[in-house]
């Protein structure tokens, strides 16, 4: 397979949720091919006018649909969790977070995909600790996996200019200066689209294998992408709910 970035294939699981469509946009904008991978009967509302966008539907608790969705891709990108659990219908955070990556993982190395990245979280002081808890196990079966990985410890993102919490849109604008902000750079909230070309620029270059990445290497590595506006037929537009205010799991934001 050829290194340059324009032609590099890029798997991405949970494609079809808040920061999935991100990626997906960021990826597509950069020259990447990518295939969605999504659950049955979701919608990618993205443009594909060059057909270098292809969605795959899988379900990520059923270890047989993802059986050979890898195959040919120069990385995947694991974006599927849920900030919310619901214990009564068996949706805990283990279920949505572990169980999800151990089978994604496992795809990855039976399909000989060269890198998996798996975005994680922060351990930023608003979000449950259940969840950084799942999310941690979760990091710490991808490390025995013998999958090549990247962890992405990411922060909490929201849609550009729909920040509503005084208090996270402070702690959002300092994180984003790196004298100032040092104390919040780690964990500080950013825009979504920031945070997405983070993650394509990670995935396309391949350069943190091994490597733990925090939200100031995220800010450092979107930069190297160029920013591309969604078309009227790309990205939806939100309705100003906060991200995760979702009922289904499958791709929420990490």
């Amino acid at each position: 397979m050829s290194s340059s970035p324009k032609t590099k294939r890029i798997l991405v699981a949970g494609a079809s949720g808040f920061v999935g469509l991100n990626v997906v946009h960021a990826l597509l904008a950069a020259g990447a091919s990518v295939t969605a991978l999504a659950p049955p009967g979701a919608v990618i509302p993205l443009d594909n006018p060059d057909g270098r966008l292809r969605v795959a539907e899988a379900d990520a608790w059923n270890r047989p649909s993802l059986s050979g969705r890898g195959r040919g891709h120069d990385a995947a990108i694991h974006l599927i969790g849920s900030l919310r659990e619901q214990p009564a219908r068996g949706l805990t955070y283990h279920y949505l977070n572990v169980d999800s990556l151990q089978n994604v993982a496992r795809m990855a190395v039976s399909d000989g995909v060269p890198l998996l990245i798996f975005v994680s979280t922060s351990n930023a002081p608003w979000l449950p600790r259940g969840y950084a808890a799942s999310k941690r196990e979760a990091e710490a079966y991808l490390q025995r996996s013998g999958c090549p990985w990247t962890i992405i410890r990411a922060p909490l993102a929201y849609p550009r200019g729909q920040m509503q919490n005084p208090a996270l849109l402070l702690t959002a604008l300092l994180g984003a200066f790196p004298l100032v902000g040092r104390p919040f750079e780690r964990w500080a909230p950013m825009p979504v689209d920031v945070l997405a070309r983070g993650i394509a620029q990670i995935a396309l270059s391949a350069s943190a294998r091994g490597e733990t990445i925090y939200g100031h290497r995220l800010r450092a590595e979107a930069r190297l992408l160029p920013i591309q506006r969604p078309t009227p037929g790309g990205l939806p537009r939100t309705a100003g709910s906060a991200p995760g205010e979702q009922d289904t799991p499958f791709g929420w934001l990490p």
